[in-house]
């Protein structure tokens, strides 16, 4: 008997044509094969059958780890922020704005210029960038509001803060 699955297929299906061409007459050695064939596949069958439960289990259990871990994940970035804001907050109070460590530094750095759209409608049009909705191009605002150009609707935020830690 073939260990294959598809064989063992293609024998009953074999043995089945045999028994129909005899009329039905199921002899002695047909009926041999027959079973032979139909449990060498029952346990076949049955095998896989265990064998795709055992994967769509695990399957389940790699689901359950991926939530545990993503809800891990986002309570350790969760963490990470409000402690940098607290250390922040605590040095800005003391009007501390960097620290030195042996294997680095904590400061309280300014962020880099960015544009706060204040009205965007009063924004001119050579600002927009047409796409499935309308946006401001801010890269644009920000390089001629650094150059001194005047522009209704935003402003330059130069006062922002972030926590470096290197």
């Amino acid at each position: 008997m073939s260990d294959n699955l598809y064989e063992l297929s293609h024998q009953l299906a074999k043995i089945n044509n045999e028994i129909f061409d005899a009329n039905g007459e199921l002899t002695e050695e047909l009926e041999k094969r027959l079973d032979d064939s139909a449990l060498a596949m029952k346990d076949k069958v049955q095998s896989i059958a265990k064998w795709t439960l055992n994967l769509k289990g695990k399957a389940t259990m790699i689901d359950a780890e991926i939530a545990r871990l993503q809800h891990k994940k986002k309570v350790t970035e969760n963490l990470d922020k409000r402690l940098s804001d607290y250390v922040k907050q605590a040095m800005l109070a003391a009007d501390i704005h960097k620290m030195e460590y042996p294997t680095f530094t904590v400061s309280v750095q300014k962020n880099p210029s960015s544009v706060e759209i204040i009205d965007e409608d009063m924004i001119p049009a050579s600002y927009k960038i047409v796409k499935q909705v309308i946006s401001v191009d801010k890269r644009k605002l920000k390089d001629d509001l650094n150059d001194g150009k005047k522009i209704q609707g935003c402003q330059l935020a130069t006062e922002n803060t972030h926590l470096r830690i290197r």
